[in-house]
Order: structure tokens, then sequence, then C-alpha cells
């Protein structure tokens, strides 16, 4: 799969930039009930602000309105909700496949998400040096709270979304390579060669009908 890829520009390298500018990527589609699957500090709830529609944050942190794991069943209704979103949540379950299949459930008109691409340079880079590549990897001494268990290309990413999409009545409508400002300045090249160059993969999803 080397198709070539359209980008969504954000502001800065803080999680609170990253989903605004995901929220600006598609203006029209914040409405109704959008909930935030592994919410963290609620950056997409700021980011919303101003905009008609009821925020349900979903972690596993109790201050969450929703404490649920996304690897078990979420509890909201069959196409519930208006919008679903999982930014960096994915890469954390141990049954990534239930996750997915879950965040298409529950949405009615859009699932948005965001995975990682452990295969872009920089990442390819750490470990020629014998360097570590994320506080989410490694052996720690201590039992982390949290870590990715999964760890793939963006190439992988995109293959597996297609697929999974598709056997739960879903698909693919825009995905596009998110960059930073340092990456936005080789943004032709990004679009080009991006399960080298792009280090998070963003995607829309619709119902099929």
């Amino acid at each position: 799969m080397h198709e070539e890829m359209n980008v969504a520009k954000v502001d800065g390298g803080t999680a609170m930039q990253k989903v605004s500018g995901i929220v600006r990527t598609y203006p029209s589609i914040w409405q109704g009930t959008v909930v935030d699957v592994g919410c963290r500090t609620r950056e997409l709830e700021a980011a919303l602000s101003g905009r008609q529609v009821r925020y349900v944050g979903v972690d596993l942190d109790p201050a969450a309105e929703v404490v649920a794991d996304l690897g078990d069943r979420l509890p909201f209704e069959d196409r519930s909700v208006e919008v679903v979103t999982a930014f960096d949540v994915l890469e954390h379950t141990d049954d990534i496949h239930r996750g997915f299949s879950e965040l298409c459930r529950v949405a009615r008109e859009h699932v948005v998400i965001t995975l990682p691409n452990c295969y872009e340079v920089g990442t390819r880079v750490r470990h020629l040096r014998g360097k570590p590549i994320s506080a989410k990897y490694g052996l720690p001494t201590s039992p982390p709270a949290d870590r990715h268990r999964w760890f793939f290309s963006l190439e992988d990413a995109r293959g597996f979304v297609r697929s999974a999409s598709s056997r739960h009545g879903w698909r693919v409508t825009d995905e596009r390579a998110l960059l930073g400002p340092r990456r936005q300045r080789i943004g032709r090249a990004v679009c080009r060669w991006p399960n080298l160059l792009c280090a998070t993969y963003l995607v829309r999803l619709q119902p099929c009908s």
C-alpha cells in the first residue's frame, strides 16, 4: 500500500494543539453527543468550547464522566451517539480489534481515530542508535501505569482500519498525516512517503449506509 496521503496541520506538539488541529480538520462533524474515549485531561472538550455539543469523557480515570475500559464493553447503546473519538487510545488496549468494534458499535455518524506510526524516521533512528523510542515501550523495572501494547507501521494501521471498518459496516471517508510545524515544511514529502515521515495517522469513518 503506497498511496499518497493528505495532511492535517497542528500548531505544535502539545495534546491540546493536536486535538484542536483535528477539530479544525473536520469542522462540520461536531454535533449532538460527542463521546471522547480515552479522554485523559479532556483536551477535546476544551477544543469544542462554544459549539452546541454534549461532550462525554470516557476513561479508566475515576474523574471521567463515564469510567469504562475500551477493551471491555462501553456502557452505551448501539448507534446511540453522533460522534465517537479515540485519540491515541487503541494502541493501549490488550484487544485492539474488540476496542475498534466498540467504537463502531456505539457511533451513529462519525468515528475519528488517531494511531501512532512506529515505523516513522525518528523511531527508526532511535532504534539504530540503541536509544529508547518512548516511555510507553521498553522494560521498566517497576510495573507501569500504562503502556502501548502494539507496535505497527502506518501501512499496517491503514490496512487494519480499512478491513475492520468494513467488517462492521463502516468506511474510511478521510485519512491524513497529522503534522506539526516542523514536518509541515516537508509536507509534500510526507504525502508521498507517509510510512517513513508521518508520526500520527488520522482517520475519519462514516457508516456504509
